[in-house]
């Protein structure tokens, strides 16, 4: 049988190609849903919001933004020089002298100011070091160094030295360096089959908390409380846990609330999707209203320098924001929104005059919960009739830092404030894991204790305009 070469080179190249098209993908380590990896870390993609991880750091916090896969991830921003840099830790796991760990993740970055390392510990907990190991400072480590802009996988490696008892996974931004960075997709191999996270080791003694007064103040009234919970998202049509436990709680305790919307999701959301939904049956309730938190909580650049999303913008820009949402809020969530809270991110004003012009304009807008104590600015606006300016006193808030409740803090300045008719108390619930949530529940308790009347922040500006009953 005589055959014919160039034939047969055809068919086996068709057949390469069949093979390829058709073949079943290995997963890859990292990616969701890997078969191939056992992956021991709990909340690995930030799923869960900051549960799992000890972020010891006020740079650090867990943003639908940040994600790579999934619906958040890890976004460390660092603005001015922090000699201590930042600081994000995993639960320790036991390891064994001489094996072989490697992690995967992923990150996206503009500048090289970040790493993740790998921490072992000796039996009585101490931490190891080797000194030949420069560039970590002693330790595996591996440098966020792809500073395109885009995702980009990395792997760390390293063999778990003699007297090695545990390993942890450590993030940290470099000392006194400034960028930004997201990260996301954590997959630890190598451990034991039946790895666990390890007990936290006992913490050191707190510093001493403020006092709370043991007898407060009198009030002549209970205060009336606004809870401004900011940067609900949609990320692939659905909401992310940390919320839907925060707005289950308000609802098991009827507790009223105000919750902040970027809107620049709504783009690519449906209108029968779980994110609408879930929106719809908060609003149902009468417990939560929906306001206006921005298009997309960016910072730009300017003049060399950067802003706020509605700061160092025109009017023009600053109202097709506004009208953009308010148009996309009515088609995909059934409603406009009648209260506004500027976004912040970056430390010189969140508005400018022109964002007062636009609240002046804009037709639906009837309250601002103003991110500061009145100003001349906020005055002037509230004069024309057409707005409430609901406005803040810094002393009396629920978080101490982003994303940190902190009991301590609000009920000093709370008692430092009792001739004060209303607080509007700003959180982040995306950022409130573990023990951040029991602290802002502990707020919530304590304020039920003093017979605080929870209104949303509409209800709130109507009495404050005369066109409500004051409870």
């Amino acid at each position: 049988m005589r055959f014919n070469l160039s034939a047969v080179l055809v068919l086996a190249l068709a057949a390469l190609a069949f093979s390829v098209l058709h073949a079943v993908p290995a997963a890859a380590a990292g990616e969701p849903g890997s078969a191939a990896v056992a992956n021991p870390l709990p909340n690995p993609g930030f799923e869960d919001g900051d549960s799992g991880w000890i972020i010891k750091d006020a740079f650090s916090r867990v943003v639908v933004e940040a994600a790579h896969a999934g619906k958040a991830g890890l976004r460390i921003t660092v603005e001015a020089p922090a000699p201590t840099g930042s600081s994000v830790a995993s639960p320790r796991f036991p390891v064994a002298a001489g094996q072989e760990i490697t992690l995967t993740f992923w990150g996206r970055t503009k500048t090289s100011f970040c790493g993740v390392y790998f921490f072992f510990y000796a039996q009585d907990g101490k931490l190891l070091m080797d000194a030949a190991l420069k560039a970590g400072g002693g330790h595996p480590a591996c440098g966020i160094k792809n500073t395109d802009g885009n995702w980009n996988a990395y792997t760390l490696q390293a063999k778990a030295p003699a007297e090695a008892a545990a390993i942890s996974v450590w993030i940290h931004s470099y000392g006194n360096a400034k960028g930004s960075v997201d990260l996301d997709d954590f997959v630890f191999a190598g451990l034991a089959a039946d790895a666990a996270p390890l007990a936290a080791p006992a913490a050191a003694k707190p510093r001493p908390a403020p006092a709370v007064p043991a007898v407060l103040p009198p009030r002549e009234k209970p205060p009336v409380i606004i809870l401004k919970l900011d940067d609900v998202k949609a990320l692939r049509g659905d909401i992310a846990g940390p919320w839907k436990k925060v707005a289950a709680f308000l609802v098991e305790r009827k507790i009223k609330a105000g919750l902040g919307v970027v809107c620049e999701t709504l783009q690519d959301t449906a209108s029968d999707s779980a994110y609408v939904k879930w929106v719809k049956a908060q609003r149902e309730t009468g417990l939560i209203e929906f306001w206006f938190h921005g298009w997309d909580h960016g910072v730009h650049e300017a003049d060399g320098g950067k802003f706020n999303e509605f700061n160092h913008r025109s009017y023009e820009e600053q109202k097709k924001r506004f009208d953009d949402s308010q148009k996309l809020a009515r088609e995909k969530l059934g409603f406009a929104f009648q209260v506004y809270g500027p976004p912040g991110g970056t430390g010189n004003g969140s508005f400018d005059a022109n964002t007062c012009r636009v609240m002046q304009d804009e037709p639906d807008m009837k309250a601002w919960l103003y991110p500061q104590p009145l100003d001349a600015l906020g005055k002037e606006l509230e004069a024309k009739g057409k707005v409430v300016i609901l406005d803040r006193v810094w002393a009396v808030n629920l978080e101490g830092s982003v994303g940190v409740p902190d009991f301590a803090r609000f009920a000093t300045g709370y008692a430092a404030n009792p001739q004060r008719d209303y607080f509007v108390l700003q959180g982040h619930p995306m950022s409130w894991a573990g023990p951040r949530f029991d602290e802002f529940v502990k707020i919530v308790d304590f304020l039920v204790e003093q017979k605080a009347v929870f209104m949303t922040p509409s209800e709130y500006a109507a009495v404050k305009k005369g066109a409500g009953k004051t409870p």
